[in-house]
């Protein structure tokens, strides 16, 4: 009878030790497999970033060349116009002699 426990408890202390190992192989797997994911998710934050990035850029650009083209249209009309400095002038003065009423 002894001999049937010192097997029994033989075959548990194998069971303890193949579990131990096991727990100790899903624990290194899982610890490697969370170090890819967080790699993984790094790299694609940095190309996210690097393409948020050009999109600012490129719509910077687009925005400061649209300005230009708008200011230099603004310019062009301005030019355009002849200034009557003359009419201004007696418009001033006028003005000035009612009192500013």
């Amino acid at each position: 009878m002894s001999d049937i426990l010192e097997k029994l408890l033989g075959v548990e202390k194998s069971a303890a030790a193949i579990v131990t190992e096991a727990e100790a192989e899903a624990h290194r797997r899982m610890t490697q497999a969370r170090g890819e994911a967080q790699k993984r998710s790094a790299e694609t934050l940095k190309k996210k970033t690097a393409e948020g990035e050009e999109a600012v850029a490129a719509e910077r650009s687009r925005i400061a060349a649209e300005r230009e083209r708008q200011n230099k249209a603004y310019r062009e009309k301005l030019t355009r116009h002849s200034l009557d400095t003359a009419a201004f002038s007696r418009a001033v003065f006028t003005f000035i002699e009612k009192g500013g009423r």
